[in-house]
């Protein structure tokens, strides 16, 4: 385990932060973008701090659980003592944990059997929440203009077809419009 030099918070997150990489945003909606969350996503980044750097630190382990009993050294039997199980059941936990098949509730069991407390989080791959945010909201505003733009496109091609099809030209209709409005009508 590589021992980080670390006294503040900031410091940490520099660490953590120095080498993300920022991805474009995975689909966007057409709604406008409203950005309600920005708060939120500050508090989170900092919660999720010791996460990150605990899976930096630890790696990419599938069973905790093993790793956390064998490294405390309470043997197979007391752990199903304390879960009130047969010692398989203890060895069918540890090996449905690491194939990430383990209900919540159960793990949460078995970590109070190992006296130690589930904490359960969710961290960007890489980054932050901010970073996240941002490129999703790029995302959004550039699939917002792709909208706007096919949808110019889709109208100024159907009315080149309707023209096309009563066989009037572009100008014809733009004088019409002209001395329609002189007349005092409300034209488009």
């Amino acid at each position: 385990m590589q021992e980080l030099p670390l006294s503040t918070l900031k410091s940490l997150k520099n660490v953590l932060l120095k080498d993300a990489k920022r991805g474009p945003g995975r689909g966007a909606g057409i709604k406008k973008w409203t950005d309600r969350h920005a708060e939120t996503r500050k508090k989170l980044d900092e919660t999720m701090l010791a996460f990150r750097l605990a899976r930096r630190a630890v790696g990419e382990t599938k069973g905790c659980l093993r790793a956390v009993r064998q490294a405390v050294g309470i043997p197979v039997d007391e752990v199903a003592r304390r879960l009130g199980v047969c010692r398989w059941e203890v060895f069918r936990l540890e090996k449905s944990e690491s194939e990430s098949r383990i209900m919540l509730s159960t793990l949460r069991r078995a970590a109070a059997a190992l006296d130690c407390e589930l904490v359960y989080g969710l961290t960007p791959r890489e980054g932050t929440l901010e970073e996240m945010a941002a490129a999703q909201k790029a995302a959004h505003e550039k699939a917002l203009d792709e909208s706007h733009e096919k949808r110019r496109a889709e109208a100024k091609a159907t009315e080149e077809k309707i023209l096309k099809q009563i066989g009037w030209r572009r100008a014809f209709l733009k004088d019409l419009r002209r001395g329609l409005r002189k007349a005092g009508m409300k034209v488009r």
